[in-house]
């Protein structure tokens, strides 16, 4: 027996959610567990276009045209935005926010939050610059792959 392809549109995806902790035994938004996440996934972008980009500037200027854009955009079309950015780093979306996608319940509060993260994330001080750039150039730092 083949084994079944489940999709974040199809209808059992709630119990996955459920499961997940993404929404609760009433069909509830977990409004904790979105927000971890919407956090989360905005930090890991954020490194992981750092250790594409290899500058914070570089960096900057790609997370700043995201929340821009995402100013100006519904909250599908924002899910879309980040997913290409996941294929502009050759990274996979992340399987959480795949599940997501399909719930437009989950879906905006997890672009929006995700977009607020990202904002503040440009924000930062120059400490995180530094601390950043210091980390960097330590070799027990570096990234293998």
């Amino acid at each position: 027996m083949a084994p079944q392809i489940i999709s974040p549109f199809d209808p059992t995806a709630r119990t996955r959610l459920r499961r997940m902790g993404l929404l609760t035994v009433e069909d509830q938004v977990n409004t904790n567990a979105i927000e971890t996440i919407s956090t989360l996934q905005a930090g890991l972008l954020f490194s992981q276009i750092l250790d594409s980009c290899g500058d914070w500037e570089g960096t900057l200027s790609v997370c700043r045209r995201i929340t821009a854009q995402a100013a100006q955009i519904k909250d599908r079309q924002i899910l879309l935005l980040i997913s290409i950015q996941y294929d502009a780093i050759a990274k996979p979306l992340p399987e959480v926010i795949w599940w997501i996608s399909g719930s437009d319940a989950l879906l905006a509060p997890f672009v929006r939050g995700f977009v607020h993260h990202l904002n503040e994330l440009c924000a930062e001080d120059n400490m995180s610059r530094r601390m950043d750039s210091r980390l960097r150039r330590r070799p027990e730092f570096m990234a293998y792959g």
